[in-house]
């Protein structure tokens, strides 16, 4: 959000290394100054001429240090009053995670944002977390500390659900020390389970965490933004009166799945049994699994970034039609193209 409120007012836009694709630009919804101008620094030129952008050809860090130089040269300075502008956006954002995210949402389950802060308290210089796909990348770009060598690799171009596990397994082969966490949901972690076998064969320690909200719930949450109606995305029982699958969740045991692999694991209902679980997957010299129960229903804080995912332009339900025309207004309200 913070990033969102800034972008939205920038007249000048500076696209480093990044493809702008649809969640960078806010499907073309993200720049609102009706002046904005862009500078595209890329090694590839089809990247550093988006947007309609000044495209520089060259290497990232490189250009970087020499823009640097040359501003300091002509005597370039920040404005204050925008320093300070962001400064307030940042303490907003910052009271937001310790007055809402950060907190229990009661009973023994946690939030996903609540669980990704306790790993931020957590992790240590050196470590890295890998995410990739359903709402886990997502809360990671809003909440993800990575100051102080507490890295974070995030695959989200093409969303790959079970690409975390090996990508983990990747890392640690690049990355002899410090502990290597993959984060996934449940229904990413069903897709692709089998790889820890290969982090146990060949002595790759890795440690997932899996936050269990029953089913996916990142389609789920779009089904219903786009459609108004939820089918088949949660982990429910078949209910015989209505012949759908509305009934009760039903219950998977990660931890014991990931025994009979060989892994140390642990099933967490809380705070403290997922920063007891953390520290003992820490001393353990095996790949670990850690699976929190979370709530299904406790998302983090909306971007406020327009996303153009369209509802179905005919249809006969009214929810639908009801969404459709707010999905229509947003697209004429946010969407422009800079070319």
């Amino acid at each position: 959000p913070v990033a969102a409120a800034i972008t939205s007012r920038a007249d000048l836009v500076f696209c480093v290394g990044t493809r702008m694709g649809d969640f960078v630009t806010g499907s073309q919804g993200c720049f609102n100054d009706p002046d904005v101008r862009f500078i595209g620094i890329n090694v590839l030129g089809h990247d550093a001429v988006k947007q309609g952008a000044l495209a520089i050809v060259a290497d990232a860090r490189e250009t970087l240090k020499k823009l640097q130089r040359k501003a300091q040269d002509a005597g370039i300075r920040p404005k204050v009053a925008y320093a300070k502008q962001i400064a307030v956006h940042k303490a907003k954002w910052d009271s937001v995670l310790d007055n809402k995210v950060y907190r229990s949402v009661g009973g023994d389950e946690l939030g996903q944002g609540h669980l990704i802060g306790i790993l931020n308290e957590t992790a240590r210089a050196g470590d890295t977390i890998v995410s990739a796909a359903g709402t886990v990348p997502g809360d990671m770009l809003k909440l993800w500390d990575a100051t102080g060598g507490r890295h974070c690799h995030i695959e989200f171009g093409f969303s790959c659900m079970s690409y975390e596990i090996p990508a983990a397994i990747g890392v640690r082969m690049a990355q002899p020390s410090g502990e290597v966490y993959a984060m996934v949901g449940d229904g990413t972690y069903l897709m692709n389970p089998m790889e820890l076998v290969t982090s146990v064969q060949e002595q790759l320690k890795v440690t997932v965490i899996v936050s269990v909200n029953h089913g996916y719930q990142s389609i789920h949450q779009l089904q219903l933004n786009s459609a108004g109606r939820s089918f088949g995305n949660e982990f429910r029982h078949r209910r015989k009166k209505t012949g759908r699958l509305d009934g009760d969740y039903f219950d998977v045991d990660f931890a014991a799945n990931a025994r009979s692999f060989g892994l140390s694991a642990w099933h967490c209902c809380g705070e403290q049994e997922v920063r007891d679980a953390l520290a003992e997957a820490r001393r353990s010299p095996t790949s670990c699994l850690i699976a929190v129960q979370t709530d299904p229903k406790c998302y983090t804080p909306p971007s406020g970034v327009w996303w153009d995912v369209a509802p179905a332009e005919a249809a006969t339900d009214p929810i639908t039609r009801r969404l459709r025309k707010q999905y229509e207004r947003g697209r004429s309200q946010w969407q422009r193209l800079h070319y």
